[in-house]
């Protein structure tokens, strides 16, 4: 699921700093309420805690999870939340806890996309929001091309991905839109936003001056 323990300091550090990023995350903030007083959250992939950081500033009472321990160090560091270490194919929650289920660019380092998204649904209440940004499949077809030499869109293996400017090498697998917006998790889960955004030049754009997304979002409410 990624090597993220390898680089979470340079992780934090380029996610709050790098102004593309910036620009994203808030677009992706403007996504749920601006008042979550009261409701429950859990962020899956938190990393270092900086969107949990925001969903308890808006009153969520917000819980991260994450895979990587050095990532959930720093998150317990700054007080924000509950964190825990766990894996996102198989969250360590009851069924129909949280008001919101949230995942910025987390999801595409699960080895079992629709399970991942099986488990969010589950722990998800009845009628809540679930809010994922993810790395899209067309970016990870192109860098599978470039940095791997593969050029198959369906063929399963890792991608070698570069950010900020390739201080932090990524490695994690590749997957089709099809394992996200898969008939399992349409079955259970109403899609009520899906959008493909850019942004450049947080990812490297590894073909100059072609405009293509390196990510998309999925706003679902849980049926």
């Amino acid at each position: 699921m990624g090597n993220y323990d390898e680089f979470a300091n340079e992780y934090a550090k380029g996610t709050e700093t790098i102004p593309s990023e910036i620009e994203a995350r808030n677009h992706y903030h403007s996504l749920l309420p601006a008042n979550l007083e009261g409701k429950v959250l859990l962020d899956v992939g938190c990393g270092s805690g900086h969107d949990v950081r925001y969903w308890a500033s808006l009153g969520a009472k917000a819980n991260g999870i994450d895979l990587s321990e050095r990532e959930i160090e720093l998150a317990k560091a700054q007080q924000i939340g509950e964190f825990r270490v766990g894996n996102m194919n198989q969250l360590p929650y009851p069924s129909n806890e949280f008001d919101f289920v949230t995942s910025w660019y987390a999801l595409q380092a699960s080895d079992d996309v629709p399970k991942a998204l099986d488990e969010m649904v589950r722990v998800a209440k009845p009628k809540s929001t679930l809010l994922v940004l993810a790395k899209h499949p067309i970016r990870n077809l192109l860098e599978g091309w470039k940095n791997n030499g593969k050029m198959d869109y369906y063929e399963k293996g890792i991608v070698t991905s570069y950010i900020f400017n390739r201080t932090i090498t990524l490695n994690e697998p590749r997957h089709t839109m099809m394992e996200y917006l898969n008939p399992g998790l349409l079955q259970v889960a109403e899609l009520q936003l899906l959008e493909e955004r850019t942004d450049f030049p947080g990812s490297e754009q590894v073909i100059p001056g072609m405009q293509y997304p390196t990510h998309f979002i999925m706003r679902l409410q849980k049926k």
